[in-house]
């Protein structure tokens, strides 16, 4: 699960291409609704590769 504070949920992955990949989104009621899955797909790079493993 990615962290969150009052303000912002991070979240957190390694993909295939051994980046690692650290974003934040600000809070909202959609966003906090959100698996990490969902959030990498809405506003994850594609370019940095595909999802190997989600930080909890």
């Amino acid at each position: 699960m990615s962290r969150a504070t009052a303000t912002l949920r991070v979240v957190e992955y390694w993909t295939d291409k051994g980046t690692h990949v650290i974003f934040p989104v600000e809070r909202s009621s959609k966003v906090d609704l959100m698996s990490d899955e969902q959030l990498i797909s809405k506003y994850g790079n594609p370019e940095d590769g595909a999802v190997m493993r989600i930080v909890p």
